[in-house]
């Protein structure tokens, strides 16, 4: 049951244009190999002094609520600058399980550091320009579909579990998504692991152009097969009339 917050911690985790855009709120039902499982709950918020913050809270439900009934929150807060997503701080919090977790990252862009405090071991780590955190990564992947439209392949840097990742995004095939909204059109994306020992994983994104690439549709895939899929089920402050309802 441990991989269903990996799921959490991929989700789209940042599915929001913070230029251009009105705030919004985005529910996404979570199942695990066609069972419910849980729900993730993201919203988008625009601050003052041009800081944008992005919230995710997903929780078990179903046959997963039944073993564990943690509580997974993430917060980001950045800011924009040239289509390019600059972090200013990410925040993880689970609870109501057998044990909980913290995890805060204060980006330094003066001194291209980010200082971790997980309340146990506090320690900085060196990034270069552009650097992302995993929670704000599709934010810019969002942003860089709506700059060029038929790029092919997307790379990112991710500070993350005390060292630099890198993320590349394969564009795949269009397909047309059914959700609880309507049909809707998409372009599959396709995370490639830079690390043998995550190679088995497999991460894969529905993204609808007419929403301005907003995932509608996540499938993960652990190594031992487990699966999770999550659908966009309820979506405020962006028109979802673009959904086609079946007749």
């Amino acid at each position: 049951m441990r991989y269903f917050f990996c799921l959490m911690l991929l989700l789209l985790s940042s599915m929001s244009f913070a230029q251009g855009l009105d705030d919004y709120s985005a529910h996404y039902q979570i199942e695990m190999n066609g069972l419910q499982a849980g729900e993730l709950t993201q919203q988008l918020e625009t601050l003052t002094d041009g800081l944008h913050r992005f919230r995710s809270v997903t929780k078990a439900k179903g046959l997963v609520a039944v073993f564990r009934r943690d509580t997974v929150k993430e917060t980001s807060l950045w800011t924009l600058t040239k289509q390019q997503i600059i972090p200013h701080q990410y925040l993880y919090q689970r609870s109501g399980g057998k044990k909980d977790k913290y995890l805060r990252m204060d980006f330094d862009w003066q001194q291209n550091s980010v200082h971790i405090d997980d309340k146990v071991h506090p320690w900085d780590l060196e990034i270069d320009p552009k650097t992302l955190e995993k929670h704000i990564y599709q934010v810019q992947l969002r942003l860089d579909l709506l700059q060029d439209p038929t790029k092919q392949v997307f790379n990112y840097a991710i500070a993350d579990g005390g060292r630099i990742k890198h993320y590349q995004i394969e564009r795949l095939e269009p397909e047309t998504i059914s959700t609880p909204l309507g049909k809707i059109a998409t372009v599959k994306f396709k995370r490639q692991r830079d690390r043998d020992s995550d190679k088995d994983r497999e991460t894969t994104l529905w993204c609808a152009p007419e929403l301005d690439y907003l995932p509608v549709k996540l499938e993960h895939i652990e190594k031992d097969g487990t699966k999770f899929t999550a659908i966009l089920h309820e979506l405020d402050g962006i028109s979802d009339s673009v959904f086609v309802q079946d007749n």
